[in-house]
């Protein structure tokens, strides 16, 4: 097995190499629908969690309520989410998707879809099943580490 600082510098220097690439390629696509990466990511929370609240959404980003308030305002003047009031506690506001919203997202993602895949069109299945594998298993470690840290 080989020396972990050559794998290190392997490692940085493709990732390097590869985020050169595509993250202009991925930004332009954000930029032609007016949007930010953290936009995209409460769209895409949004639409798996169907709705939210304005305190889960900050808990989901690590920010305040505030903060996302004036994003949510952002997004509303847009089209692209919908408050409403929640049907148990009026207090509470929930957040969703517009019809436009989804749209949006759907685009933006098929775009994403479209970059990464002509990147990965280069590997072979194996390559790509060894690649996601090798992903998995270091988003898994890395997601017990912080559990570990927060528990420490």
């Amino acid at each position: 097995m080989g020396d972990i600082c050559d794998y290190i510098a392997r490692i940085q220097s493709a990732s390097h190499l590869v985020y050169q690439k595509i993250h202009p390629e991925m930004s332009e696509s954000l930029h032609d629908h007016g949007i930010t990466p953290t936009q995209l990511f409460v769209l895409s929370l949004l639409k798996t969690q169907g709705r939210c609240n304005i305190s889960q959404l900050a808990d989901h980003l690590g920010v305040k309520p505030s903060a996302v308030t004036f994003m949510m305002d952002r997004l509303e003047q847009n089209k692209l989410i919908m408050r409403e009031h929640d049907q148990k506690d009026r207090r509470v506001v929930n957040i969703r998707l517009t019809k436009q919203g989804e749209n949006m997202l759907e685009t933006i993602l098929e775009n994403r879809k479209a970059i990464i895949t002509k990147y990965l069109s280069y590997l072979t299945e194996d390559e790509l099943s060894f690649m996601a594998e090798t992903a998995e298993k270091l988003a898994n470690y890395t997601e017990k580490e912080q559990i570990e840290e927060r528990t420490d």
